[in-house]
């Protein structure tokens, strides 16, 4: 098998950049036969499954799920995304509750910091339909580079 028919494989799965370093690493090989009939073998991620299951989530308003980066197993991340989104509902809720028995500096007090919450994960939710593409690209690009 050719190298070329396996780049143009996963052109899709790694970034321009560092398909054009693979291409190098080829050249250099000397097995290329026993490395690229391996290579096929290895499981690569398709940087697109976690990119629509996070828009369809945000569709949904299930952002906070953080599904995107449980897929790609970075879970403290999807963890800190998630409890901050749980934290701003709470702090919703709790607004809701003490506003008919509190000051009004406290209530608004709270209503900002909800809201502050409520906004900083749902930015953090657009960015990640960003980083999570190109974390899923280099994170393939790493697997071939270990196996070669």
């Amino acid at each position: 098998m050719d190298y070329n028919i396996f780049l143009l494989s996963v052109q899709d799965k790694v970034d321009k950049e560092d398909l054009s370093t693979l291409k190098i690493k080829f050249n250099n090989l000397q097995n290329k036969e026993k490395v690229l009939s391996d290579l096929i073998l290895l499981p690569l991620q398709d940087p697109i499954k976690p990119l629509i299951a996070s828009i369809i989530c945000g569709t949904f308003l299930l952002w906070w799920l953080a599904i995107d980066r449980f897929m790609i197993k970075d879970y403290a991340l999807g963890a800190l995304r998630a409890i901050l989104s749980i934290l701003s509902c709470a702090l919703f809720l709790i607004w809701l509750d003490i506003s008919i028995d509190y000051d009004d500096d406290i209530i608004v007090s709270l209503l900002v910091i909800a809201v502050a919450f409520l906004l900083f994960s749902i930015v953090w939710w657009v960015v990640d339909l960003f980083l999570v593409y190109k974390k899923i690209k280099k994170q393939n690009y790493i697997k071939i580079i270990k196996f070669i």
